[in-house]
């Protein structure tokens, strides 16, 4: 549609054309799906066919003096889809926009005057009249707008159109921040009917926020959905070449972007007649006016059975969804946001950030969201001991920092001119324990030991770090997982396509200092990516040495890193401990403190699967190493291949005396060395490249007390 630099205040004013021009994306969306499904254009040729037949039978009746209905009761749904943003639009600024909508289909919109003269006589006026539902599909009482907080709303397309009420009886509207990649310079985009008929569930209008009354943004999409295509012909590119949009009255045109006054008494394509450049369905900036064809085509199409739209304004279906209805009178929905300002890592930023330490003097801000009727009174109360009174009646916010440690759960009673009371109680913030712990450090989350890992699930959705009492390694105890994996089926599944979705999960607090020369982050992981997954899941690892004031990013795993198994459709979950993988994180000395966080944010690709997150050390060695020094049987050779010398790792037996062979794979001895070592101590004996003749496979032999050990030695 088309771009303004500013939503001005007064909502049904008329912008200034200002900026670079964004386009409409509808015909983006309706070629592609139509090359996908060439069913689609079979259902386009049929219905503009009808459409044609309907257009001179109504023109036949109004001779005969016969009328057409009073004009058409629309029902519709907002749905905004948010991070309370900008896009976090009030109940009323949509109430405002609805009527300035209703506004531009009868011919009643304020700039209708300004209409050159020789398009005055063919204004249409629609009849069109839309109507905010009362009732949703359950019957239960609405003012006709959803609210879901959703990191979609950041990269809109198709599968942020959640909470999709039946395009049969409702027209959907959804309202996003940001369009995704596909649809970059997109203010908005519609679905024709074809194009509803065959995917119902994607029906409807989306479009940014901002544009709610930009010029005549809404009424264009809402055009498509009523058959209208650009009066220059079913493109998104104005001014290439001369087309039509099968209107008598709206002349050839290329298409305009701008509105000059050579815009104005363009010629080209319609000589003599000039362009109607003020049409609606245009890309001018002046948008004023359907003409009396679209009007016919626009009515015509709601005659039509294709994806429902003659349902819509049915004397059953107004009933149904309450359109005629007054908007009732609803309880205030409470909601709040949890805000501490932006926190700063690695060149990003988040306002998620609602973790802390104990007695911390840092402030939340505990923003309030409610909708659907006007405040008389909020309260708030606080768990863990907060430092503000708990109880407090501020209609805006309050801010507050909290004592003791765990989660804090936030009460917030709302009241509004409807006297029903409302209450929402949820878990905002986690307080960490001042106590690090010191040394060496070992979690197996076997027996729920995972209490002080707070998790954050930021988007409430099915995506998100979870307790898992099975599948851990390598016993097959507890351990921690992503859950990536949606096992939902069909448009349900699309919708819920976790591509931009993070999640974190943080550690408690560890004392550094008194580990050693190097710190190392140990942990095992286990995952497979989707058969259709764009394979770009990550696992970012952050420190804090400040309690979470801010972090620094001190590794990132790619999906490489992370899905070490065979792609699967079926939802993973490792069986053997063959199927993890050994991770190691190096700690900077920087982040070393006496009291240091870490936090592991996921970002799940779409159509993505599990991770599996297990047995988590602190220690000086690498994860291999780590195991090795853990159990006095084994030995372990790092790195295995190698390039330069490797390691000989093994916990010393009681006497101190050991030996190790290298051979060859014909069985040929190229080195022996005896070792003098401390008794049951952990052995890192390096093996010098010098030794080995030639790349190839080498055996190597340990033998202490009796006993020996063969491991096999790649070399390159």
């Amino acid at each position: 549609m088309k771009k303004f630099i500013c939503l001005i205040a007064s909502a049904l004013a008329l912008s200034t054309q200002v900026g670079a021009q964004y386009k409409c994306g509808t015909d983006d969306v309706y070629n592609r799906l139509k090359a996908e499904n060439p069913a689609i254009g079979e259902v386009e040729l049929k219905l503009n066919m009808a459409i044609k037949e309907a257009i001179e039978e109504r023109k036949a009746a109004a001779k005969l003096g016969k009328t057409t209905a009073d004009g058409f009761d629309i029902p519709i749904v907002i749905h905004l889809v948010h991070d309370y943003g900008t896009e976090y639009i009030s109940d009323d600024a949509i109430f405002e926009a609805v009527a300035f909508w209703n506004k531009v289909f009868s011919a009643t919109n304020p700039d209708i005057s300004e209409v050159v003269t020789r398009f005055k006589p063919d204004i249409g006026n629609a009849n069109i009249r839309l109507h905010l539902a009362t009732k949703d599909p359950s019957g239960n009482p609405t003012k006709g707008i959803t609210r879901r907080q959703s990191y979609l709303t950041s990269r809109g397309s198709d599968n942020a159109k959640m909470d999709g009420w039946p395009n049969n009886q409702y027209i959907n509207i959804w309202m996003i921040n940001k369009f995704s990649a596909d649809h970059s310079g997109a203010a908005a985009y519609a679905y024709y009917p074809s194009s509803g008929a065959m995917i119902p569930m994607y029906d409807g209008v989306i479009g940014l926020a901002s544009y709610l009354n930009t010029d005549k943004t809404y009424p264009h999409e809402l055009g498509h959905v009523l058959n209208l295509a650009h009066t220059w012909g079913s493109t998104n590119d104005p001014g290439v070449a001369c087309g039509d949009d099968l209107v008598p009255d709206t002349p050839p045109t290329k298409g305009h972007t701008t509105c000059s006054a050579a815009d104005l008494a363009d010629v080209t394509c319609s000589s003599p007649d000039i362009n109607n450049t003020q049409n609606i369905m245009e890309y001018a900036y002046c948008s004023r006016m359907f003409t009396k064809g679209q009007v016919d085509r626009m009515q015509a199409a709601l005659t039509s059975s294709v994806a429902g739209r003659n349902n819509l304004y049915s004397a059953a279906n107004l009933a149904a969804t309450g359109a005629l209805n007054d908007r009732p009178d609803l309880p205030v929905i409470p909601d709040f946001s949890v805000e501490k300002g932006v926190m700063s890592w690695g060149g990003q930023t988040s306002e998620k950030a609602v973790f802390l330490c104990q007695g911390s003097t840092t402030k939340f801000s505990f923003k309030n969201r409610s909708y659907n009727d006007t405040l008389s009174s909020v309260e708030w109360s606080f768990s863990n001991n907060p430092t503000t009174a708990s109880s407090s009646e501020m209609l805006s916010n309050v801010t507050n920092s909290f004592k003791d440690a765990g989660w804090v759960k936030v009460t917030m009673t709302v009241k509004g001119n409807n006297t029903a009371t409302q209450t929402l109680t949820r878990d905002a913030v986690y307080v960490a324990s001042n106590t690090a712990y010191k040394g060496g450090y070992a979690n197996y989350f076997n027996y729920g030991d995972f209490k002080e890992w707070p998790m954050f699930n930021h988007y409430n959705n099915g995506f998100k770090w979870e307790y898992s009492n099975t599948n851990g390694y390598p016993d097959g105890y507890g351990c921690i997982r992503f859950r990536g994996y949606d096992a939902r089926t069909g448009a349900d599944r699309y919708s819920g396509n976790p591509d931009g979705d993070f999640d974190d999960m943080y550690t408690p607090a560890f004392d550094l200092t008194t580990i050693g020369s190097d710190v190392n982050l140990n942990f095992f992981t286990a995952g497979a990516a989707g058969t259709k997954s764009a394979g770009n899941d990550s696992l970012q690892i952050f420190a804090s040495s400040n309690c979470g004031d801010t972090w620094v990013r001190i590794a990132a795993l790619k999906s490489s890193d992370l899905n070490n198994n065979s792609r699967q459709d079926a939802e993973f979950a490792p069986g053997n401990a063959s199927n993890w993988k050994a991770q190691t994180i190096n700690v900077p000395a920087a982040q070393r403190t006496d009291k240091t966080f870490f936090r592991f944010r996921y970002w799940a690709a779409s159509n993505s699967n599990n991770l599996y997150f297990d047995n988590f050390k602190i220690t000086p060695w690498t994860t291999e190493i780590s195991e090795v020094s853990a159990n006095a049987n084994e030995i372990k050779l790092f790195p295995n291949p190698t390039s330069g010398n490797t390691k000989l790792c093994f916990t010393a037996g009681t006497s101190g005396d050991a030996a190790y062979v290298i051979r060859d794979v014909t069985g040929k001895v190229i080195a022996t060395q005896n070792l003098k070592v401390t008794p049951n101590t952990f052995v890192q004996e390096e093996i010098s490249r010098n030794l080995f003749p030639a790349g190839g496979v080498y055996l190597i032999t340990l033998t202490q007390s009796e006993q020996t050990h063969t491991q096999k030695l790649v070399v390159e």
